[in-house]
């Protein structure tokens, strides 16, 4: 009796094993194996999958859209030169306006800065008097990194905002622009309010080897100075110096020149030291 228990027991498992578990486990590997080759195969989203996400997508869609899209167009080589996809990069920015999420417009502004592509410069000129401030920075962020002289004069009338961060990204654009037209706006906010306003005017105006902020490159390379903002941790006030040593050749002072020949011999932090050695060298005076 039991021996007969027994075996149905067994032709049980057998069935079991048979019907659910064999098959159960080849779906599965089965399953393993489309996936694998899907993910094998599938291509990366272009930009024109991303752009249909912003013109189609719900609100979350819509602005990760336009971040990834401002992303994938910082790389040169995934940047579509087509006309039809600059007039739809145009009409949806200029559809976003209306959004209530204000980031979908401000990520494909800096889409549109990030192809460097001079046909976005009217949009973004039109756009930079727009009423919210994210928008208004990420216009001068692009227009800075296109780098049209049309973009001049709308960044210059963004120096006299009351908000400071407008003002920072007005003078790090007109600073990306360069040229002659740019550098009596720069020497005027030489004397901003804001300290981040300043560096920038100043590191900007040595780029185009004028001196007008040489007092202010030599805040930057001081350590005393830049520990009296309690706020600015040591890896950005590493950067800050970074910064300064990497512009100060451009002067040629000999001020500047024997400020750095100490930082090379004295400063705490080998990166620094290394920047100054090389800086150091590219003096003629």
């Amino acid at each position: 009796m039991q021996e007969n228990q027994t075996d149905k027991k067994s032709a049980l498992q057998v069935v079991v094993h048979s019907f659910f578990v064999v098959p159960l486990i080849i779906a599965v590997f089965a399953v393993m194996i489309f996936l694998f080759i899907r993910l094998m195969t599938s291509e990366p989203n272009s930009a024109r999958d991303y752009l249909e996400d912003v013109k189609i997508g719900g609100t979350t869609k819509r602005w990760q859209g336009a971040f990834e899209l401002s992303k994938l167009l910082s790389n040169p080589k995934m940047v579509p030169k087509d006309e039809m996809f600059v007039n739809e990069m145009i009409a949806t920015f200029k559809y976003s306006s209306s959004d209530r999420d204000a980031r979908i417009q401000q990520y494909l502004a800096i889409a549109m800065g990030a192809t460097k592509d001079e046909r976005y410069t009217a949009t973004l000129i039109d756009a930079i008097d727009g009423s919210d401030q994210g928008v208004v920075q990420a216009c001068a962020f692009a227009l800075g990194n296109i780098g049209k002289i049309e973009a001049i004069e709308p960044l210059k009338n963004l120096l006299d905002y009351s908000e400071p961060q407008i003002r920072l990204h007005a003078v790090i654009a007109l600073g990306k622009i360069g040229g002659p037209l740019t550098i009596p706006y720069l020497k005027k906010m030489l004397s901003d309010s804001e300290p981040n306003v300043r560096w920038d005017a100043s590191i900007a105006l040595a780029k185009q080897k004028d001196s007008s902020g040489r007092s202010i490159l030599l805040d930057l390379l001081d350590r005393k100075y830049l520990n009296s903002f309690p706020n600015i941790d040591e890896k950005e006030k590493v950067q800050v110096i970074l910064v300064a040593i990497s512009v100060s050749h451009f002067i040629q002072n000999q001020e500047l020149k024997a400020v750095l020949e100490n930082i090379k011999e004295n400063d705490e932090n080998l990166k620094i030291r290394e920047a100054a050695r090389i800086a150091v060298n590219k003096f003629i005076i």
